[in-house]
This record gives structure tokens, C-alpha cells and sequence, in this order.
């Protein structure tokens, strides 16, 4: 059977077959788990390394988006002395000025807005580019780019796709470069400067592929999500008005929470289920966002149900970044609606035009908001 799946069939699954077969857009075969204890043993096991659904399977090891092992601990060990707590939080102020500003250009602009075009892509790009330090005069290329790359918010041929990353990861290193001459106090100083407690540092082409994982992380998610819980507390009057659900909202919407793909390097079971040295496995983090194992009544919005879910992930690869687009997601929610406290949505909530981003990351096309 195909995927991406309705809920209902992913909540059969969770009760006849935890741990089944699915044909894959991407053309691949694979098992697809869903129940959360089931997930979390998967994302944990060092039997498993990362595996991109479409991605031709090389056995390579250099990528830092998929690295794993050794390699992979010793990345975050020395990226975490740099994206700490206390920096993401030092970002506070410039998050909250970023996000008042956007929100009163929006509400200058009048209703109907478009908050996915006009608020939450401009706010996680802006946030990204105080984060790595981008002078201004390279915000607009930088996002060029980004778009032209990631195809998500436009639509690019292949070859302009091609030309877009080359072009932003040359940028990038130029940029990390001159981070080595000039250091600043942004991401880019921080990760050149980072030590672990043997003294090992990471590379200017470490930083570099770093760098290009945090403005991919950091962009189109966070922009993805900011638009989705806007548009549920939109469309929803009775929801509570303020940032206490963002943790149900991250744990219910499907746009929050990408599926994660692994291979299995030895022969290892998931649920009691053989699986074969070699063979794909997805990780539908949706599905373990709604096990009612975990969570009863999943689709109630509990605001005291804050922690759990899976949207960033577990294990190794748990999202480095969780800290930040969570401070993104708190000041973005409270900023627009302190702006605009009477928000509502613009147009019936089923006439919202949804994409497919990715292989099952979906999200709204715009969300037409009034007050």
C-alpha cells in the first residue's frame, strides 16, 4: 500500500500492524512504524543509521545531514557547546523585535493577510539570518537562494535548483570564512570557537555544512508550523489565546513533524518484527504523535500536556535546534496575537489549499487571516 496514509489507516496500522510494509512515493519499499514506544526504540537503536526516502543509498558517511557513529557525536558534541540554551535565549530581544515589526507591517497592510507569506517565512528567515550572522545586504540572495533550492515555496526547475544550492553553500562558506577574520557575536563565531573538553574543534568546511543544515532546519519547518497553529487558533475561537498549547500544537498538526527514515546496517527487530541488514525503515512520527498508548484522547488540545511528543525527533538525532524554534514559535504566536487579539480566519476553514512538502512534511498554500 502507498503512503503518506490517512490517520484512520495509520491508527489501523498502530492496532493490526505496528510494524508493516509501504510502498514509498520515492518508488522505495520499507517497513513503517507507528506506535510511539515502537518509534523511540528505532530513532535510539546504533543499529539503524539515517536514511534519506529518494536518496540513492551510497554508504557515504561525509554528509553531516546524515552523519552517524563516532563522526556524528563528536559534530554535536562540539555544534552543542556553541547553540546552548543561554544563546538561544540571548536571542530574545532581536526574535521579539523581528516578530513586532512583521506583525505591524502586517496589520498596516490591512485585512484580509496572508499570514504564511506576509509573517511566518519572512519571521523564521529573519530569525535564521540574526542567528548566523548575515549582513543585510545578502538577506534577499540568501533567501533567493534558499527558495530556489528547497523548491517549498516556489517552484524552480531542476537545474535552478542545482544552481541555487551551489550558489548558497558558496555563499555560505564565504561567509563562515569571514566569520575567521571578523568574529561576531552570532551561530557561525560560536561553532569556529566551540571546543570539546579534548580541545578538537570543527573544521571551516564543518562549520560550513553546519551552517547549511541550520538554514534548512531552520526555515521552511518553523515557517510551516508558526502558519499552522496561526491558522488552528484562526479557525478555533475556543482554543486557548496564548503560547501554552504550542507543545499540543507541534504534537497534532502533521505539518510539524516530518517522518524519519532509517536503514538497518545489521539484522535488528523493531515491535518483534525481524528486520534484515539493508532494508529501509520510516519512523511516522505522526502516527506516534496520536498513539493513544501515549496520549490518550489524542485529538484533544491539552495545554498541560506539554512534553513527549516526537516532532524533534529522539535519540542521536534529536533536533539540535529544538530550543530555537521553540523560542520562535512562543514569541511569533504572542506577538501577532497581541497585534491583532480579534485574528480569524479570512475564508472558511475548508477552503484552505494545502501542499505537500517534502516526502510527508504538508502545509498550508496561505492562510488568509482577517481581525
Amino acid at each position: 500500500m502507498n503512503y503518506p496514509f490517512t490517520t484512520p489507516e495509520l491508527v489501523r496500522r498502530q492496532d493490526e500492524e505496528p510494524v508493516g510494509r509501504v510502498r514509498l512515493p520515492t518508488g522505495e519499499d520499507a517497513w513503517l512504524v507507528t506506535r510511539y514506544d515502537d518509534i523511540r526504540a528505532l530513532l535510539a537503536d546504533p543499529r539503524f543509521r539515517v536514511w534519506l526516502p529518494g536518496v540513492p543509498e551510497t554508504g557515504a558517511d561525509e554528509l553531516l545531514f546524515t552523519m552517524n557513529g563516532p563522526g556524528h557525536a563528536r559534530l554535536r558534541r562540539i555544534a552543542g557547546k556553541a547553540l546552548t540554551p543561554r544563546r538561544v535565549e540571548s536571542l530574545r530581544p532581536q526574535v521579539e523585535a523581528l516578530a513586532e515589526g512583521l506583525a505591524a507591517k502586517l496589520i498596516a497592510q490591512g485585512p484580509p493577510a496572508d499570514v504564511l507569506e506576509g509573517y511566518a517565512i519572512p519571521f523564521a528567515f529573519s530569525v535564521l539570518n540574526e542567528l548566523l550572522g548575515v549582513p543585510p545586504s545578502a538577506r534577499d540572495d540568501l533567501r533567493t537562494w534558499a527558495d530556489g533550492m528547497l523548491a517549498v515555496f516556489t517552484a524552480p526547475s531542476y537545474q535552478e535548483m542545482t544552481e541555487a544550492a551551489r550558489k548558497l553553500g558558496d555563499y555560505l562558506a564565504e561567509l563562515v570564512e569571514s566569520k575567521r577574520d571578523a568574529p561576531g557575536d552570532d551561530l557561525l563565531t560560536g561553532l569556529l570557537q566551540a571546543r570539546d573538553e579534548d580541545g578538537d574543534a570543527l573544521s571551516p568546511d564543518e562549520v560550513t555544512q553546519l551552517a547549511f543544515a541550520v538554514l534548512l532546519g531552520g526555515y521552511v519547518p518553523p515557517a510551516n508550523a508558526l502558519a499552522q497553529i496561526v491558522l488552528r487558533l484562526a479557525a478555533d475561537p475556543e482554543l486557548p489565546r496564548n503560547p501554552a498549547p504550542i507543545e499540543e500544537f507541534l504534537r497534532q498538526d502533521q505539518g510539524s513533524a516530518a517522518d524519519q527514515g532509517r536503514v538497518a546496517i545489521e539484522d535488528a527487530d523493531i515491535g518483534g518484527v525481524p528486520i534484515r541488514a539493508g532494508e529501509f525503515v520510516l519512523a511516522s512520527l505522526r502516527a506516534g504523535n496520536h498513539d493513544t498508548r501515549r496520549f490518550p484522547a489524542p485529538a484533544l488540545t491539552d495545554p498541560l500536556r506539554t512534553q513527549g511528543h516526537l516532532t524533534f525527533g529522539h535519540g542521536p538525532h534529536h533536533c539540535l535546534g529544538a530550543a530555537l524554534a521553540r523560542l520562535q514559535l512562543q514569541v511569533g504566536v504572542a506577538t501577532l496575537l497581541t497585534a491583532a487579539p480579534g485574528l480569524r480566519l479570512a475564508v472558511p476553514s475548508e477552503e484552505i489549499a494545502w501542499r505537500q512538502m517534502f516526502l510527508t512534511l504538508r502545509g498550508p498554500v496561505t492562510v488568509p487571516v482577517d481581525w
